[in-house]
């Protein structure tokens, strides 16, 4: 049964229950502040990287409704911020985009070795999930420092050449 709070929920109580979800997912994350918005909250936080996408929360009467879309919001940045070590750890010497809500899709991209490589999906974390396959798939080899790109062989290199005894 859920019970309504008080009146309203301050920014230090949101900030409470986001610090209290998010260390306990065991992810670092670093909150950089509760706003307030005339329909609820926003939270911006970031990670090793960059901005991570803000957390809108609206309605704050209710604590547990409030509490349920921080823990939902937070496993996401959970995910983001595990694909984003993902792609840092292979890719040499990387940038991160800050995520961009264009329309009804957010747009996420990796900057290495002078190149922009950009993914779209519904949400960060399902942009992020086709950005690590776009980088895996796209010309890019993976080696011990990161991933370098492929050089496209011509069919007179050596590794097409039949040699007929």
């Amino acid at each position: 049964m859920s019970q309504p709070v008080r009146e309203l929920l301050s920014e230090a109580e949101v900030e409470a229950l986001f610090v209290g979800v998010t260390s306990s997912l065991c992810i670092p994350i670093g909150l950089d502040g509760v706003d307030r918005l005339p329909e609820g909250f926003r939270i911006r936080s970031h990670d090793a990287y960059s901005p991570l996408p803000d957390i809108k929360i609206e309605g704050n009467h209710n604590i547990e409704a409030v509490v349920d879309r921080i823990s939902l919001s937070a496993a996401r940045l959970a995910a983001t911020v595990r694909f984003r070590r993902e792609l840092a750890t292979q890719a040499h010497d990387c940038r991160f985009t800050i995520p961009t809500l264009t329309g009804k899709v957010t747009v996420v991209g990796i900057c290495t070795e002078g190149r922009t490589v950009r993914a779209r999906g519904g949400n960060a974390c399902l942009a992020y999930q086709k950005l690590n396959r776009k980088m895996t798939g796209c010309r890019f080899r993976r080696h011990r420092d990161g991933f370098q790109e492929n050089e496209r062989e011509s069919p007179h290199s050596p590794a097409h050449r039949v040699y007929i005894a």
